[in-house]
């Protein structure tokens, strides 16, 4: 399945009310930019474990069908700290995704950008990447694709005015194995 498809089916799952996508100047694999104000981000560190194997504040989503991934915090997935996030596709499927709705302490405009540490191994040409969803269809970085080491990724998508939410997550949609850690995000004012 490729990204345009995906992008459909990700959005008629995940309404959002008061936003609005669409790509920040510089497109989604924009390079980080100093300053902006923080937003927090439950356990993105992925320090909080959980002893039955959930993965505490974020929810693990695929498309449909039998559980297809392993998603998982454990210490050989760290870039920094004790734990990271694992994803691994275990049965043919068309997509797995760690997701967190981020609720806004105030209506905000501008941008937002999401960063986070990412490798690969063996992940098949439609990638392991980052994504918003500002309302319509999803934002996506840059996505790895084959063996790679830790990368710093980054993609920014444009709020609606007066926005109060958005999802963001971390997505496989094709064979292999992911690892995150470290997930931040900020806010980028008009």
């Amino acid at each position: 399945m490729n990204r345009r498809i995906l992008a459909r089916v990700l959005a008629a799952a995940l309404p959002l009310g008061a936003c609005s996508g669409g790509a920040a100047p510089g497109g989604s694999d924009a390079t980080a930019a100093a300053g902006g104000t923080p937003i927090a981000v439950e356990n993105g560190d992925f320090e909080t474990t959980d002893p039955y194997g959930a993965v505490p504040g974020w929810m693990t989503l695929q498309h449909a069908g039998v559980p297809s991934y392993e998603m998982k915090i454990e210490p050989e997935a760290a870039h920094a700290g004790a734990n990271g996030f694992r994803m691994t596709r275990t049965h043919e499927q068309v997509y797995g995704t760690l997701a967190q709705d981020i609720q806004f302490a105030k209506p905000l405009s501008g941008t937002v950008e999401l960063s986070a540490w990412l490798k690969s191994r063996d992940v098949g040409p439609e990638g392991w990447s980052l994504m918003i969803i500002a309302g319509g269809q999803p934002e996506y970085s840059r996505a790895l694709t084959g063996t790679t080491d830790w990368q710093h990724v980054t993609v920014r998508a444009a709020l609606k005015p007066n926005s109060t939410s958005i999802r963001i997550g971390i997505t496989l949609i094709d064979a292999g194995t992911g690892w995150a850690d470290q997930v931040e995000l900020r806010h980028f004012a008009p």
